[in-house]
């Protein structure tokens, strides 16, 4: 396809299709014969040829009953998929590899048939064969280290017979991270630079074993700390807390890691993840940019998207 057709129908489409929900109806739907029923459409027009040519009822009947046939399948095809919804709930992040979900409800009050939803950029392909009602569902989306704009979707189905195409797009603006795969990253960081250029002590501090009290389990607590013993009587979750159990942060430097720029980043994603789950407070230092210490899941999550990012 010519450039310049390419980008007036790019547009076109941009001003129809972007958006994170849709309805689809007569202005949003396309509908052709597909490859299987342009060539049956082929056999229907030789087939009345040749009954004109030998004056032969019986086959221009059949050649109109085929015509017919391919038709109802526009009908058929169209009426299958007019008034189906489709919303983009969110994108789900995760690591390269791992499951980078688009997740979608698709909106139905009647039974459908052979929808399918084909993300343009990886070719990933989700095929519901019947639905009857509103349902979730997801395309895994097969896409490198970084972040993406999820893009364009096309909507399509061949119902009836194979005989028709009949298609719609959505085009969403969301954004996905895609954060790097763990590597395990053998390695000992004691200190790192600060924004202000001097350098601050982020040794960890050593552990105190002796028994303060319980507390409250909380979201993102590490679930080796909590008392079982106490939950297996009284139902309640409740973790141990140690004198001395508080660490000073500890700081994860690119500069100091070796190999590739993609395995470094792999080896900080691992240290990242590895120091959430045992609630070390850490700092980590990329190329132009200082992130300051902190701990949890928020934090966790902010140093990923920084790794993606970069």
């Amino acid at each position: 396809m010519p450039p310049l057709f390419q980008n007036l129908l790019d547009k076109i489409l941009n001003k129809k299709h972007q958006c994170e929900s849709i309805v689809f109806k007569h202005d949003s739907i396309y509908v052709v014969p597909s490859k299987g029923g342009f060539g049956f459409l082929s056999i229907a027009l030789l087939n009345f040829i040749l009954g004109i040519n030998y004056q032969n009822n019986l086959i221009l009947a059949v050649s109109y009953i085929m015509v017919i046939l391919l038709v109802v399948s526009l009908i058929y095809g169209y009426l299958n998929f007019k008034g189906l919804g489709l919303r983009l709930i969110h994108a789900q992040a995760d690591h390269a590899g791992g499951k980078t979900d688009a997740v979608f409800e698709l909106i139905t009050d009647k039974n459908r048939f052979d929808i399918s939803i084909h993300h343009i950029k990886t070719g990933a392909i989700t095929i519901c064969d019947f639905l009857s009602q509103t349902s979730i569902t997801k395309n895994n989306l097969k896409l490198p280290r970084g972040v993406h704009l999820i893009g364009k979707f096309k909507v399509f189905s061949h119902y009836p017979f194979g005989l028709v195409r009949v298609w719609s797009y959505l085009i969403s603006q969301q954004k996905i991270h895609v954060y790097p795969a763990p590597l395990n990253a053998n390695t000992d960081m004691s200190s790192i630079e600060t924004n202000n250029g001097t350098e601050q002590n982020l040794l960890a501090a050593d552990n105190n074993d002796e028994f303060k009290e319980l507390i409250n389990y909380q979201k993102g607590m590490s679930l080796h700390q909590v008392s079982w013993r106490h939950y297996a009587k009284n139902q309640e979750m409740l973790v141990k807390s140690y004198v001395g159990e508080q660490r000073a942060s500890v700081g994860f430097d690119f500069n100091l890691l070796t190999g590739t720029v993609e395995e470094r980043l792999s080896k900080l994603c691992f240290l990242v993840l590895q120091a959430t789950e045992n609630q070390q407070p850490f700092a980590m230092k990329l190329p132009n940019r200082v992130l300051d210490s902190g701990s949890g899941r928020q934090h966790c999550q902010v140093s990923l998207e920084i790794l993606s990012e970069h």
